[in-house]
């Protein structure tokens, strides 16, 4: 038997995962987006973090541009920050008064400087793309997600593997993983991914702080 619709493929391989993980620190997210396509489900090894009382706590892409900017430099004045990132001063002064706020950069002589490193609220991170059977463009969607995960899989319906599984050495060459999963819930996988360290280490930061968004959420 075969899924009609993608979306059944999904809940079907989310239910499946829910039955595998039920381990406090393993969070399932559905449809992550941090601009790279979209990810039909992430599933993240979190670690302990320090949560966030309120929204305004969050880090955005500019605060996570702004401190990336200055962990690289060294220090920088708030000129070489306004015109690196051709924010608008306003945006850039809010998030450098944020920073400080939350303690990650301090002010000296006029230079900002970091107070203390990122950490993130994770140890890996599992980036999956879901298809029915198009797996030339789950395995370019699923390529992306290695920008900001651990690993990257394709889950293709059980029904349509054997082109695949035939052209499996596309999967090996970019280091994403294949599995399928059938109607019964039943999950196989044809190639396990080596961990790889991700892309953009903004993007690591932008998602780990998406975790502690949805979990001030619940």
């Amino acid at each position: 038997m075969k899924f009609h619709a993608e979306i059944d493929l999904v809940e079907a391989l989310k239910s499946s995962i829910q039955s595998v993980y039920k381990r406090n620190h393993i969070k399932i997210f559905q449809e992550v987006s941090l601009g790279y396509g979209i990810a039909d489900i992430v599933i993240s090894d979190t670690k302990s973090f320090n949560t966030c009382r309120n929204s305004e706590e969050i880090l955005n892409y500019t605060d996570i541009n702004v401190l990336s900017l200055i962990e690289r430099a060294g220090s920088l004045i708030i000129s070489d920050i306004i015109n690196t990132t051709r924010c608008q001063k306003q945006t850039i002064y809010k998030s450098v008064s944020k920073l400080i706020e939350l303690d990650y950069l301090i002010i000296q002589e006029d230079k900002y400087i970091i107070n203390k490193s990122y950490e993130l609220s994770f140890h890996n991170n599992f980036a999956i793309e879901a298809k029915l059977k198009d797996w030339k463009r789950a395995l370019k969607q699923a390529y992306r997600y290695k920008w900001f995960a651990e690993y990257s899989f394709v889950v293709l319906d059980a029904y349509y593997t054997k082109s695949a599984l035939k052209n499996i050495d596309h999967f090996i060459k970019y280091n994403v993983g294949l599995a399928s999963i059938s109607t019964d819930g039943t999950i196989c996988r044809h190639y396990n991914p080596k961990r790889q360290k991700p892309f953009d280490q903004k993007m690591q930061i932008l998602f780990s702080e998406k975790i502690k968004s949805q979990t001030l959420e619940r």
